[in-house]
Parts: C-alpha cells; structure tokens; sequence
C-alpha cells in the first residue's frame, strides 16, 4: 500500500467513525477541511454505509460483541469509566474498522436482499406517513 492510499485510509477511518462528527475527528487528527461538496459527498458516503450495516445488521452485531467485550473488561475490573460511556466507542471503533477491511478489500458482505426490499417498504411507508 502506498503512503497516498494510507492517508486516504486513515482519513476514511476519522469519518466512518461518526456521521456527524467524522469531519471534526478528521480535522483533529491534521486533515483539512475539504470544500463544502466534497464535504457532503463524504458525509453522504459515510451515512450511506452506516444506513447498510444497519439494514443487513451488522451493526447489531458490532453492538453485542461491543458489549460482550464491555462485559469481560468489567469482570475483570478493567474499565476505569462507565461501560455506557465506552459502549459508543467501541461500536464507532467496530464500524470503522470493519469498513477499512472492506474498503480494503479483505472481507466483502453478501447483502440480504430481503432485508434490504423491508427496509427500502418501511422508509416508503414512512414517506407516505410524513406527506398527509
């Protein structure tokens, strides 16, 4: 992997890990700020994967091992704040380096159609609720 293409990566983790902060984290870890369009064409990427892991559930499961390690950390009086305090972190951890690895290449996700027809029915139904 070429430096280019690290930096393109890291830079990618920052925003994966927050739709509405992943800019900010960007910003602080030494990225500028990019025009306003590409601005929202990353934002728009980021929600549009986060919105896949939860149609196909995955980010359920980033949340339960979330969890579960919270669990094992907290019995083994490891954890020095609240596991609610940890709990976000380690799922927006879980997400984006979940999201390196396909971005990247290493794993791939076999998309639930079914899943995804519920989710495109109950959005529409949604919109139909909101227009009268």
């Amino acid at each position: 992997m070429s430096n280019v293409d690290n930096i393109v990566d890291k830079r990618l983790f920052y925003l994966m890990l927050s739709i509405g902060q992943g800019q900010e984290f960007a910003n602080f870890m030494g990225f500028s700020n990019p025009s306003k369009d590409v601005e929202q064409a990353e934002i728009f990427d980021v929600a549009s994967r986060w919105a896949l892991f939860v149609n196909q559930n995955i980010l359920h499961n980033i949340e339960e091992s979330a969890t579960w390690m919270l669990d094992l950390l907290e019995k083994g009086d490891r954890l020095t704040n609240p596991k609610e305090e940890l709990l976000p972190l380690f799922i927006s951890f879980g997400v984006s380096m979940l999201n390196k690895m396909l971005e990247n290449e290493n794993i791939s996700i076999i998309i639930n159609e079914e899943a995804l027809i519920s989710w495109k029915d109950e959005d529409n139904e949604q919109e139909s609720e909101n227009n009268e």
